[in-house]
C-alpha cells in the first residue's frame, strides 16, 4: 500500500546511511530494531520551555507531566480545557475543539483565516531532534533531507506523494509494534508537543481583540477575527514561529458550515472548497463511495442555498444514488 511505499523508502535511506534497522538471526529470522518501553513518563516527552499564562492551559500541563503510562493508545479520557468559552479536548492521537453545527461567514468587518503548521509532525521531529532511541541523530538529518527534497516537487506529482507518506508514515509507524521505527516515547513526544505548542498559538490569538477561535485540530487553527487587527496576527505568529522554528500556513475563507471538529466546508475566497469528513465526495478508489448526492446536495444546499427536496429529484447522476454493500461468500 502507499503508506508502506513510503515507509519502506525511509528505511532505505537509513540503510544508505550505515543504520542497521534489522537484525538477522537463523532461529528467527529478520526482526526489526525497536525500543520497547515498558512505562514512558511524559515529562521525558515535553518540551522543558512550554509555558502558559492560562491558568486552564497550566494545569493540563501540569498533569500531563506528572503522568507515567504503559500504553499509548486511549489512556487520556476527559483532558479538557475550557479557555475563553472555548473547549480543548486532548487525546493522545491530537487536539481538538470546534464550534458545531454553524455556519460562519466572512464580512466588511470580519474575516476567517485558517493557520496550518507545515508539515507539523515530521518538523517537530527535525526541530527539535527527536528520534527513535535506536535509530539515533541519522534519523533526525535523514528526515530533514527527506522534507527538503519534497519541497523539489510539485505538490500533485508521485514523487510529492512518495515523500509525504514516507515523512507521515513514520510518526503512525513509532507506535506500531511491527516496525522497524518502534520507539513509543518519540510518538508521545510528537503528539504531545504537538498539542501544547497550538495551546500556545491559540493562547496568543485569543489576547486579540473580538477574535474568535473557530477550530483547533491536530495541526492548526481557525480564527474569524476583524480585518484592521491583522498585524496583530502577523506579529503572534511570527513570535510562535520564531520560538518553535515551525513554519504556519495561512488560507482565507469566505464561509465556513461545520458540522464538528471532523465535518466542515470551508470555501476559501478564490472559490475552491475545502470538504472534510462527511461532506467529502471526491474519494480515493479504495474508499466507500456509498449515496455521494448526500454530501453532493448538502453542499449545494449549504453554500449555494438550493432547495432540498428539487435538488435530489434533479441530481442528474444516478450513479450517485448507488451503494456499496460487503457480503459474505
Amino acid at each position: 500500500n502507499d503508506t508502506k511505499i513510503g515507509k519502506d523508502f525511509f528505511v532505505m535511506e537509513l540503510e544508505k546511511a550505515g543504520v542497521q534497522c534489522y537484525d538477522y538471526s537463523p532461529s528467527k529470522g529478520r526482526t526489526p530494531r525497536q525500543t520497547p518501553r515498558p512505562v514512558i513518563h511524559l515529562k521525558d516527552a515535553i518540551l522543558p520551555w512550554i509555558r502558559f499564562e492560562q491558568p486552564e492551559f497550566t494545569r493540563v500541563l501540569n498533569w500531563l507531566r506528572d503522568q507515567s503510562i504503559s500504553e499509548t493508545k486511549g489512556v487520556f479520557k476527559d483532558v479538557t480545557a475550557t479557555v475563553n468559552g472555548f473547549k480543548f479536548v486532548f487525546g493522545t492521537g491530537g487536539i481538538h475543539g470546534s464550534l458545531e453545527k454553524q455556519i460562519v461567514e466572512s464580512d466588511e468587518e470580519c474575516v476567517i483565516i485558517d493557520l496550518d503548521v507545515t508539515s507539523y509532525y515530521p518538523n517537530l521531529a527535525i526541530k527539535n531532534g527527536l528520534y527513535p532511541h535506536h535509530l539515533g541523530q541519522t534519523f533526525v538529518s535523514i528526515y530533514d533531507r527527506l522534507f527538503e527534497q519534497r519541497k523539489g516537487y510539485s505538490k500533485k506529482s508521485a514523487e510529492s506523494a512518495m515523500l509525504k507518506l514516507a515523512l507521515n508514515g513514520v510518526y503512525g509507524d513509532s507506535n506500531n509494534k511491527f516496525s522497524v521505527f518502534y520507539d513509543p516515547l518519540f510518538t508521545m513526544a510528537i503528539t504531545l508537543n504537538g498539542q501544547l505548542l497550538l495551546c500556545l498559538l491559540a493562547e496568543r490569538l485569543m489576547k486579540i481583540p473580538g477574535l474568535q477561535l473557530l477550530q483547533v485540530n491536530t495541526d492548526g487553527v481557525t480564527v474569524k477575527m476583524r480585518h484592521w487587527d491583522r498585524d496583530q496576527l502577523r506579529r503572534v505568529v511570527a513570535m510562535w514561529e520564531s520560538e518553535t522554528r515551525l513554519a504556519l500556513e495561512s488560507v482565507n475563507y469566505t464561509r465556513m458550515c461545520i458540522r464538528d471538529v471532523n465535518s466542515y466546508i470551508a470555501v476559501k475566497e478564490d472559490g475552491t472548497t475545502k470538504r472534510k469528513g462527511a461532506y467529502e465526495y471526491v474519494l480515493g478508489w479504495h474508499q466507500d463511495a456509498s449515496a455521494l448526492v448526500v454530501p453532493k446536495v448538502a453542499e449545494k444546499v449549504l453554500v449555494e442555498g438550493a432547495n432540498i427536496r428539487q435538488t435530489v429529484e434533479n441530481w442528474p447522476d444516478v450513479m450517485d444514488f448507488m451503494l456499496r454493500v460487503k457480503v459474505p461468500r
